[in-house]
């Protein structure tokens, strides 16, 4: 199951881009195949870095927790792990980065210009 729930107010998006909407379809078939349970905690709301591609509706934030609300980051590591091989070129999947900035949540863009993979 997909939840979407913001971290600090609601979600939102200007525009509904294919993208988004493709990397959608794949996190719930991984929620389903897992048995996990994901939350979509950020899109286009609240503060993101000042190029952040959340402003033009091309990223989101997902995260999965354990039943105390603590985050699950080995169930995290396996989403990103399955969102890397299964995304298309393109797609940029960010976790557990040494700044410590995406350790509780999976970060994912589309940036047709700036691919890391």
């Amino acid at each position: 199951m997909i939840e979407f729930r913001g971290v600090r107010e609601a979600l939102s998006l200007r525009t509904v881009r294919p993208e988004i909407v493709s990397l959608l379809k794949l996190c719930a078939v991984w929620s389903n195949r897992s048995g996990f349970n994901l939350r979509v905690n950020s899109l286009h709301d609240h503060k993101h870095s000042k190029n952040s591609l959340h402003y033009q509706d091309l990223a989101a934030d997902f995260s999965i927790s354990h039943k105390n609300g603590k985050p699950n980051r080995a169930a995290m590591r396996q989403l990103a792990e399955f969102l890397r091989d299964h995304l298309d070129y393109g797609f940029d999947v960010v976790f557990n980065t040494p700044d410590r900035t995406h350790d509780n949540h999976v970060h994912v863009e589309w940036d047709e210009n700036e691919r890391q993979r």
